[in-house]
């Protein structure tokens, strides 16, 4: 998550009054694991059957 206070604008290089966009060097406030998605029997039927159509290894 990123603050509201630490949002920086990008000024423009040739009119600096003007933003271009905001700034990606900020700090993280914290990061969100993620957790492992959990398939329905009937879509990983559905996958495997995908993977065997396109001879993928499962």
């Amino acid at each position: 998550m990123i603050a509201a206070r630490h949002y920086q604008l990008v000024p423009h290089q040739k009119t600096p009054d003007v933003p271009v966009g905001i700034s990606l060097d900020v700090p993280i406030l914290r990061r969100r694991t993620l957790r492992a998605a959990v398939l329905p029997a009937d879509g990983a039927a559905l996958l495997a059957l995908l993977r065997a159509a396109l001879d993928l290894e499962p």
